[in-house]
C-alpha cells in the first residue's frame, strides 16, 4: 500500500517533530534534578557549618548559616529543629517554639524538636505540655533515656511521685545500668519518706558512675537518715580518702560540706564523741563561715566537757548569725557548766528574744533561773510554758524535775 504523498510529508514532518522535541524535554528534567541535588548538596553544608559554629557558641554565624540552608530546603525537619536550638539558646523561646513547630510539621516522627520544644514549655512554666513533649519524644526515641527523665523529673517537681516512680520503673529493668534513672529513684523515694530505699538507688548510681555530682552526697545523706550510721560514717570517710589522694596527684577535690557533717554527726550517734569533735573542728577549718559546723563542734565539745572550745565555738556562731537562738543557747549551756548561772540566764534570755516562740530556749531559760535560785520564777515560765504548749513533753519534763527539786530544798 502506497503512503499519499502529502501524508507522507506530513508523517516525516511530525517523526522529525518529536525526535527534536524529546532530547529538550528530557534535558529541562534533567537540569531541574541536578539543580535539586545541588540545593540539597549545599544546603547540607550550610547545615553542617551551622552545627559548628552552634557547639563553638557561635550563635548569630549558626543562624546565619541554618537560614542559608532553610532557603536552599525548606522541608529538611533538622533543620528547622536546630534553627530552634539556636533560637532557644538565644533565649528567643517564642522564635524557638515556631522553628520547633516547622520541625514536627517536616517530620512528626522526629523526637529531637518534641523534646526541646519541651523545654521550651517548661520554661514558660507549662508543665502539661512539656511532660507531654518529652512522653512524645521518648516514644518516638525509647532509647534516649534524656527524654523519659526529663518527665520524670517534672512530676517530681510537682510532688507526682507516684506517676514519675510508674513511668519509671518499667523502663528500670532495660536502663539498669544508667546512674541518672537509680539517682531520681533514689530521689522519689527519698521524698516518699523511704530513706533506705533512696539509699539503695544512689548506692548503684555511685557503682555505675562514681564520678557523677552531688550522688554521693545523697548517698551519705541516705544511710543517715535510715539509721545505718556504721555504713554512713564508712562512705563519708571514702569522700575524704578520695579529696586527699586528689591533693597528691594534684586535683581538685574538695570534701563536701554535708559529707563532713554527717561523718561527724555518725560518730557523734555512735558515741565516738571526740572522733566527732576532730571531725567538727576539720569540717569549721574547710568550711569557716557554716554555721551549722560551728554549732555541731560547740555541742560536741559541750558533750566532753571542753569548755574553752565549746564557748569559742558559740560565740563565733553568735558572730556569724546573730539572729540565730542556737549560739546564744550553747553560750548559756557553757556558763551553767561553769556554774556560772546568772550569767547562764543572761545567755538564754539573749536566745529567748530571738527565737520567741521556742520552746527548747524557754526551758533552757526556766533551767538555768532555777539553778540560780529562782525557782519561783522558773516555776511560773514553765507552767505557763506548758499550758500554751500541753503536747510539749519537753516543758512537761522540766516542771517535774524544777518542781521537785523546790519541794526537796524546802
Amino acid at each position: 500500500m502506497r503512503i499519499h504523498p502529502i501524508l507522507a510529508v506530513s508523517l516525516a514532518a511530525s517523526v522529525a517533530l518529536a525526535t527534536a522535541c524529546a532530547p529538550r524535554a528530557a534535558g529541562k528534567e534533567a537540569r531541574k534534578e541536578a539543580d535539586a541535588r545541588f540545593q540539597r548538596t549545599t544546603s547540607l553544608v550550610s547545615f553542617d557549618q551551622a552545627k559548628q559554629s552552634f557547639e563553638a557558641g557561635e550563635l548569630d554565624k549558626a543562624r546565619k548559616d541554618i537560614e542559608a540552608a532553610i532557603a536552599r530546603s525548606a522541608r529538611e525537619a533538622k533543620y528547622w529543629s536546630l534553627l530552634g536550638r539556636i533560637e532557644l539558646e538565644s533565649k528567643k523561646l517564642e522564635r524557638a517554639l515556631e522553628a520547633f513547630g516547622k520541625a514536627i510539621e517536616c517530620d512528626p516522627k522526629l523526637a529531637e524538636p518534641y523534646y526541646y520544644r519541651g523545654i521550651v514549655y517548661q520554661r514558660w512554666s507549662d508543665n502539661t505540655k512539656a511532660i507531654e513533649d518529652y512522653l512524645k519524644a521518648s516514644e518516638l526515641d525509647p532509647e534516649r533515656i534524656a527524654y523519659l527523665l526529663a518527665a520524670a523529673e517534672i512530676m517530681v517537681a510537682e510532688r507526682r511521685l507516684d506517676d514519675a516512680r510508674m513511668l519509671l520503673l518499667p523502663k528500670l529493668a532495660y536502663f539498669e545500668h544508667n546512674a541518672a534513672m537509680h539517682e531520681l529513684l533514689g530521689d522519689i523515694a527519698g521524698l516518699s519518706g523511704d530513706a533506705k530505699s533512696a539509699a539503695i538507688s544512689y548506692e548503684r548510681a555511685v557503682v555505675i558512675d562514681p564520678e557523677a555530682p552531688l550522688v554521693g552526697d545523697k548517698l551519705v545523706s541516705a544511710l543517715f537518715d535510715s539509721g545505718d550510721y556504721h555504713k554512713c560514717l564508712e562512705t563519708a570517710r571514702r569522700h575524704r580518702e578520695r579529696a586527699a589522694r586528689a591533693e597528691t596527684t594534684g586535683k581538685r577535690f574538695v570534701a563536701s560540706l554535708e559529707s563532713m557533717r554527717l561523718e561527724g554527726r555518725s560518730l557523734a550517734m555512735l558515741g565516738r564523741m571526740q572522733e566527732a569533735r576532730t571531725v567538727f573542728s576539720d569540717t569549721v577549718r574547710e568550711y569557716p563561715e557554716d554555721t551549722g559546723a560551728w554549732r555541731d563542734l560547740a555541742s560536741a565539745a559541750l558533750e566532753l566537757g571542753d569548755l574553752a572550745r565549746a564557748q569559742s565555738a558559740a560565740e563565733r556562731l553568735v558572730a556569724l548569725a546573730s539572729d540565730d537562738p542556737a549560739g546564744y543557747l550553747l553560750r548559756g549551756m557553757v556558763a551553767e557548766q561553769k556554774g556560772l548561772f546568772e550569767e547562764a540566764v543572761r545567755w538564754h534570755r539573749l536566745a529567748c528574744d530571738r527565737a520567741p516562740k521556742d520552746i527548747e530556749s524557754k526551758v533552757s531559760l526556766a533551767v538555768a533561773l532555777s539553778r540560780a535560785g529562782r525557782r519561783d520564777e522558773a516555776i511560773r515560765m514553765l507552767n505557763d510554758l506548758v499550758a500554751s504548749n500541753p503536747q510539749s513533753e519537753l516543758a512537761k519534763q522540766a516542771l517535774t524535775v524544777v518542781t521537785e527539786t523546790a519541794a526537796t530544798e524546802q
